[in-house]
């Protein structure tokens, strides 16, 4: 349980400095009152980056070392649908994370690097600002998913070993 806090606090950290990131580009982009400057708005998206890239990266982890876990867990059970209830969840938890966790930092580095291009004169500044507004979206659904997902794994962790799975739909109970 404390992974997953921490795991959780620190994507709210990253999707703050993503806003940060993405006000100040914009106040930057529009000069209100001339007061930001692109050192700035570089101070605060490169180290968002990397958090990103951080954060991501544990979250697969945690969804990695749980699985392995749960696995095992599943492992010594005796009845065959509670070692197939707990092995379809892991895989439904990793199905809903896995993609999110490393296509988030992915467009967070491809945001950056295209900011660095926008900022040169290479690319067109609006391709940057769409790819920021993609990375801000990324994160927020990969947020609640995660987060859903970490919760519904601690939850299976805890009632592994004494866990009656649910009965088929139709079936009598």
């Amino acid at each position: 349980m404390p992974v997953a806090l921490a795991l959780t606090l620190l994507s709210v950290f990253t999707l703050a400095g993503l806003v940060l990131s993405a006000v100040s580009g914009w106040t930057l982009s529009h000069a209100l009152g001339g007061s930001t400057t692109a050192a700035r708005h570089i101070a605060i998206a490169v180290p968002t980056v990397l958090f990103s890239l951080f954060t991501q990266s544990m979250v697969l982890f945690f969804f990695i070392g749980t699985g392995k876990l749960l696995k095992e867990a599943a492992a010594k059970r005796s009845d065959a649908a509670g070692r197939d209830y707990i092995l379809a969840c892991v895989r439904g938890f990793k199905m809903r994370t896995s993609a999110l966790c490393t296509f988030a930092p992915l467009i967070a580095l491809a945001t950056g690097l295209l900011g660095v291009t926008a900022h040169t004169g290479k690319t067109p500044a609006w391709l940057h600002l769409v790819a920021a507004i993609l990375c801000v979206f990324l994160h927020v659904v990969a947020f609640g998913r995660e987060v859903v997902a970490m919760a519904g794994t601690n939850q299976l962790m805890d009632e592994a070993a004494t866990l009656v799975p649910p009965a088929p739909d139709g079936a009598a109970r």
